[in-house]
């Protein structure tokens, strides 16, 4: 074991090599304005209803800042390619803290326009080392690209609802594409590939380091494909106004896929680091989905199990996974992490009081107050558990 005198700062001019050095705090930032700004209307500090700001906050600035951070470090190892410049990094850090400020400012026209700019830029950087690819990347991560066509399409879509009136189908598959599918693509595109190795269970299948595809990479990338535009097309028909289908079927493939890409029937429960949130996050991501559609006329309440229980769990332990990972603190993972764990059962908890606010009119304030303070309450305790170690190194790298 190396001990911790020996771990060495990262300097603040090499972030740029692993991007999630400067985004994960960001998005943990983000995150904390998205669920803040509901506190500051119930309390009476301002009038404005936050709710569209809130949900870009938490998509776009939460979510697409650990994504971001994540695919901007993962991406050029799995590829044998270079990291992204200091130009490329901050100028995508940029861009984010551009689009966070606006939608934390309620001009979510602006914060849009930045979006969909962040995912050009990304989705260019990252193409342009497709010259230097060394390996082909993980068949799943075609859904990656699908889950950025998901979000630009979406986002489009709320741009054209500034100027034009939309119909109600459209400005509903506007927000689907534009909040669910681009993170549930993303988390099954690159979980397809990472959590069997989290998990410790081992893929089902193993594909050489090759810059041609096989037969066998070829297979996979068609099957991830096909499960991508599935999951795709029944946002379009959830937008139609079949919910249950919809439900039903999003939630079947996304199971049928996550089944097909790992072997879960190995999985066995442990309290070891972020073992158990990472269990309960896919868990919640299908039940959310269908409770959801099945429920539809609490449709928001429900689809906070899939978003705040499903894709906040997944993020924060992949997160916690890939700090560890890269600041030479690896064994804590096979450790039970107590203020990890606290921090999860807080955001929980937090879930808990948001849904059943929605159930119970007459204290809904309340229970909106507490679940925000809770999730909130939890989020600081796994930041101050896991963001200062972005500061360190890997002493064996």
């Amino acid at each position: 074991m190396i001990c911790s005198h020996h771990r060495r700062w990262v300097p603040v001019a090499d972030f740029h090599r692993e991007p999630f050095r400067v985004f994960f705090p960001a998005a943990t930032l983000a995150g904390f304005l998205g669920v803040g700004l509901w506190p500051v209307m119930l309390l009476g500090w301002t009038e404005n209803f936050p709710g569209p700001s809130h949900a870009r906050l938490m998509v776009q600035g939460f979510f697409g800042g650990f994504i971001f951070g994540f695919l901007g470090t993962a991406m050029p190892r799995l590829v044998g390619a270079a990291p992204f410049s200091a130009v490329e990094a901050f100028t995508l850090l940029v861009f984010f803290v551009g689009n966070v400020t606006a939608n934390a400012l309620g001009r979510n026209l602006v914060g849009d326009g930045l979006f969909l700019c962040e995912l050009a830029l990304l989705v260019g950087l990252l193409l342009r080392r497709c010259f230097s690819w060394l390996d082909l990347p993980p068949p799943s991560f075609v859904l990656v690209g699908l889950s950025f066509a998901s979000a630009w399409v979406g986002t489009g879509l709320h741009l054209i609802g500034q100027r034009w009136e939309l119909s109600e189908g459209v400005t509903m598959l506007a927000r689907l594409l534009s909040y669910h599918g681009f993170v549930l693509l993303c988390i099954l595109g690159a979980g397809g590939f990472l959590l069997p190795r989290f998990f410790g269970l081992g893929g089902r299948r193993e594909f050489l380091e090759s810059r041609v595809a096989t037969p066998e990479w070829k297979r996979a990338f068609g099957i991830a494909c096909a499960a991508g535009m599935l999951i795709l097309a029944t946002f379009a028909v959830e937008a139609a106004g079949g919910d249950r289908v919809a439900a039903t079927g999003r939630a079947g493939v996304l199971t049928a896929y996550l089944f097909y890409a790992m072997p879960l029937e190995r999985l066995r429960w442990h309290w070891r680091g972020v073992h158990w949130q990472l269990l309960c996050g896919l868990v919640c991501i299908p039940l959310g989905v269908l409770a959801a559609g099945w429920f539809s006329p609490m449709r928001l309440a429900w689809a906070h199990l899939e978003l705040l229980g499903g894709f906040a769990l997944v993020t924060t332990s992949v997160a916690t996974r890939v700090v560890f990972g890269h600041s030479g603190e690896r064994e804590r993972l096979e450790r039970f992490q107590p203020w990890l764990t606290v921090a999860a059962v807080l955001m929980l908890a937090g879930l808990t009081s948001r849904i059943s606010g929605d159930f119970l009119p007459g204290i809904q304030r309340t229970h909106y107050l507490y679940g925000a303070a809770c999730w909130m309450a939890g989020l600081v305790l796994w930041s101050v558990s896991v963001l200062p170690l972005v500061l360190r190194s890997d002493p064996e790298v």
